[in-house]
């Protein structure tokens, strides 16, 4: 029967011919629980329905929504051309299809609207780079969902740029804690972040931390009026999301690192740094405190930073020193030429070995 339609899909050219018949497959299709279809009956489905996916209505796209979004009956580009479709019809499938491909996931968490996104922030089985993207890209309610998502996991980046915005959203802090209360492993690479003596940890949380009073912290928030900030510790928090951003929107080493500096945090910067390259704090703030332009730009060179995060990096240390700012083009074209030499002598090995 199916096959029939399949064969009479492929004659009409009429589109609301089409629509019409899409929706009365679509239905059959779904409806068949006591017969799996094939890997060839999926392929085949879902290439005819792509076919001719543009001419269709928008009730025979809502048929293949509801019926089909939550299935595996359907193939991957099919799944990733619903979800390209408005919030209505694409919810579903960006939420719980098992078979939207994790590139268009990606690519939502890119650049998808925040409905979207937060559509993506409720799902199981993320992988870390998606959830990294949606906390350096999303509005903070997507944030929240990812924080209240048992299923996704966190990289140390993507928890960093969380205590980032914890140091002064009190929606975040007590979100952290929440997390922290019910996920183990969330909870340790809090307490392995503290035992470095990370300065981003917010002391509320450290307290928090060091004493196992993490209850407390979370329903910090619970009763604050709309408009009032928080004194938690000694220090003040917003109820409204703070402006800060994690610079290009991403979570890379560099990305962390310019928003430290835009945010005057000299003191995590080292922390970041020295983590980086593996020397102790000290080492690093002496190095950075000293005329020694040459070492400064050696110890820089090993976390592989940027040219432009190197000058970033500049501006902030000549404001943390109190100093001129005027050596800072030729140290940056210094920096820049002794980026390139690896490069070269990596294409000069190459060379020699054709």
């Amino acid at each position: 029967m199916i096959r029939e339609q399949l064969e009479q899909l492929a004659r009409i050219k009429e589109p609301e011919a089409r629509s019409k018949l899409i929706r009365t497959l679509v239905g059959e299709y779904a409806r068949s629980e006591d017969h799996e279809p094939s890997e060839m009956e999926r392929e085949l489905f879902s290439r005819i329905v792509l076919s001719v996916f543009d001419q269709l209505d928008r009730a025979a796209r809502y048929e293949l929504v509801v019926r089909l979004a939550k299935t595996d009956r359907i193939i991957p580009d099919l799944a990733d051309r619903l979800a390209q479709e408005d919030y209505e019809l694409s919810e579903p499938v960006i939420e719980c299809s098992p078979m939207i491909s994790v590139d268009a996931l990606m690519q939502i968490a890119k650049s998808g609207g925040n409905d979207k996104r937060l559509s993506v922030a409720r799902r199981s089985g993320l992988n870390e780079e998606i959830t990294d993207t949606l906390i350096a890209r999303s509005s903070r309610n997507v944030v929240h969902a990812l924080l209240d998502n048992p299923d996704v996991p966190f990289s140390v980046k993507g928890t960093l740029a969380l205590l980032i915005f914890a140091n002064s959203e009190a929606e975040v802090l007590a979100g952290i804690a929440k997390r922290a209360l019910k996920d183990e492993e969330f909870l340790q690479t809090q307490i392995d972040i503290l035992e470095t003596n990370c300065p981003l940890i917010p002391p509320p949380l450290k307290r928090a931390l060091e004493t196992g009073d993490l209850e407390r912290l979370a329903r910090s928030i619970k009763d604050l009026e709309r408009d009032g900030d928080i004194d938690l510790d000694g220090m003040s928090y917003s109820r409204h999301e703070a402006s800060i951003q994690i610079a290009n929107g991403e979570l890379s080493f560099d990305a962390i690192l310019r928003t430290l500096f835009e945010q005057e945090r000299i003191d995590a910067a080292i922390w970041l740094i020295g983590r980086k390259i593996n020397l102790a704090d000290e080492v690093v703030a002496d190095t950075l405190k000293s005329d020694a332009d040459g070492a400064i730009m050696r110890l820089m060179l090993q976390t592989g930073i940027h040219e432009k995060t190197y000058r970033d990096f500049l501006r902030a240390r000549c404001e943390w020193l109190n100093r001129s700012t005027r050596s800072i083009p030729d140290l940056v074209m210094r920096y820049k030429a002794e980026l390139k030499k690896p490069r070269q002598a990596a294409a000069k090995s190459s060379s020699a070995a054709l």
